[in-house]
């Protein structure tokens, strides 16, 4: 199924809006949420595993 050019050009400004946000291999998160996942990694060593796992302490 091909992408009107309306949906190339939204995506286009989509990802000009992430540029320099945050992100995890599977999605974007806020300034806050990498701040308290860099504090919570210290303990374990991974912020990506600590997201995975649904951000349980």
């Amino acid at each position: 199924m091909a992408m009107t050019e309306a949906q190339i050009r939204a995506m286009q400004k989509q990802k000009q809006k992430r540029v320099g946000l945050p992100r995890l291999p599977s999605s974007y998160i806020s300034d806050t949420e990498n701040q308290l996942l860099i504090e919570m990694g210290k303990n374990t060593g991974q912020k990506k595993q600590l997201y995975s796992k649904g951000w349980s302490c």
